[in-house]
């Protein structure tokens, strides 16, 4: 049986998403790749992404009721991000940054023989989950190192929903420095507020271990 949340800092939600919204969400997303300037490139995951869609945005807020009873407090909406993975896309080890500080990610559909699993780590104990359409999965994204190895599929959609604690420390986080959710044009948000980048090896661990980071979470298996 799993722990609670808090001691796990991860949780599978079978169904987050019925099928039906789940196909349509998938639709929309590949629909929308036609357009060559809908996504940014993203050649080091062999993937293509795009921040703060309408869809992913309003996944957000729809979701975000389900996500507060799992982290089990009130949460703040920070961004979406939607990726379609290609063929020999890898996702490699990684802790995220603040505005992540409660994600999730959802699956929406995908064309591949097998479902291609993501690797979570708790306190230097690796486990795979498996997110098959409309599953997800509820992390910690600066504490719980995640991973995918090499997908063998065409293509596999999913959207990445991120939080912040409302009572926590980066409340400030909210909308992740924007003015607001929603789609926004690039050139007028340029001046948004920096965020904190993922930590290199000397700073020190997000999970306030008090190690570098190197050291801690961000340490090769």
């Amino acid at each position: 049986m799993p722990g609670s949340f808090a001691e796990d800092r991860y949780r599978f939600m079978p169904q987050a998403l019925r099928p039906a919204p789940a196909q349509l969400a998938c639709e929309y997303a590949l629909t929308l790749a036609r357009d060559p300037q809908a996504y940014q490139p993203e050649p080091e995951f062999k993937a293509r992404g795009r921040y703060a869609d309408a869809l992913g945005e309003a996944l957000l807020i729809n979701l975000q009721g389900l996500v507060e009873k799992v982290a089990g407090c009130a949460l703040l909406p920070c961004y979406s991000y939607l990726r379609i993975y290609q063929r020999g896309a890898v996702l490699p080890r990684h802790l995220d940054r603040p505005s992540c500080e409660i994600s999730t990610t959802l699956t929406l559909g995908f064309n591949a023989d097998a479902p291609w699993p993501i690797g979570v780590e708790r306190d230097g104990v690796p486990a795979s989950v498996v997110l098959g359409v409309g599953d997800m999965l509820v992390y910690k994204g600066a504490q719980v190192v995640h991973w995918r190895e090499r997908f063998e599929g065409e293509w596999w959609v999913q959207v990445f929903l991120h939080y912040v604690a409302a009572a926590g420390p980066y409340a400030e986080f909210r909308y992740d420095g924007r003015e607001r959710l929603g789609p926004f044009d690039a050139a007028r948000d340029a001046k948004r507020k920096l965020l904190p980048p993922i930590p290199q090896a000397a700073d020190p661990c997000p999970c306030l271990s008090g190690q570098p980071y190197g050291a801690c979470h961000g340490a090769k298996p």
